[in-house]
């Protein structure tokens, strides 16, 4: 699917329910993000333009799938379809307007570009010879940095109200990779 495809699907999902604020949600992130272009991640996982937008919508296949599977049948049967499409959708919307473009150094051992280099631009190391091109590159430029998942639930929850299962499963989609120090008095 192409990017324009993906926009389209993402909304088309948002908007199966109707609930209150949902309209200015998707105004949100049509107007005012960049989240229709945002890449996923700086380097790892769709650390490409769209690359957000598809991630989410893979996340949505997948607890689909997984509603449909005879291990996670039980555990997301009581699981509301809006919720799982909300949670889905929006768990990483933190990561709107987040990233910027830069570009960095690294090499490359393409043995086209290697061989179109001059010879004083070739270097070798344990993998062969190489050379040295400008890359892009995803920066993080977190302007508001309140936390992966809660970050998510207060830029949602300034247009729609979520339920506390919602709120739960977005603040914590990262499971105990995002550590957080609670202090019992």
């Amino acid at each position: 699917m192409n990017n324009q495809e993906n926009i389209l699907r993402f909304e088309n999902l948002l908007a199966k329910y109707k609930r209150n604020g949902l309209y200015k949600l998707i105004d949100y992130i049509r107007l005012e993000t960049d989240f229709y272009e945002a890449p996923a991640s700086t380097q790892y996982h769709l650390a490409c333009e769209g690359g957000l937008l598809q991630h989410s919508l893979n996340v949505y296949d997948c607890l689909s799938a997984k509603r449909q599977s005879f291990i996670w049948d039980k555990v997301l049967e009581d699981t509301a379809e809006e919720s799982l499409i909300l949670v889905a959708l929006l768990h990483d919307i933190c990561k709107a307007n987040f990233y910027t473009k830069g570009t960095r150094n690294q090499k490359t051992y393409d043995i086209d570009k290697v061989a179109a280099a001059t010879k004083q631009n070739v270097k070798h190391d344990d993998m062969g010879n190489y050379v040295w091109e400008t890359v892009l590159r995803y920066q993080i430029d977190d302007k508001i940095p309140l936390g992966h998942g809660e970050k998510s639930v207060v830029l949602i929850g300034q247009f729609i109200d979520l339920t506390m299962e919602e709120i739960m499963s977005i603040r914590w989609h990262m499971g105990f990779s995002e550590e957080k120090i609670c202090i019992v008095h």
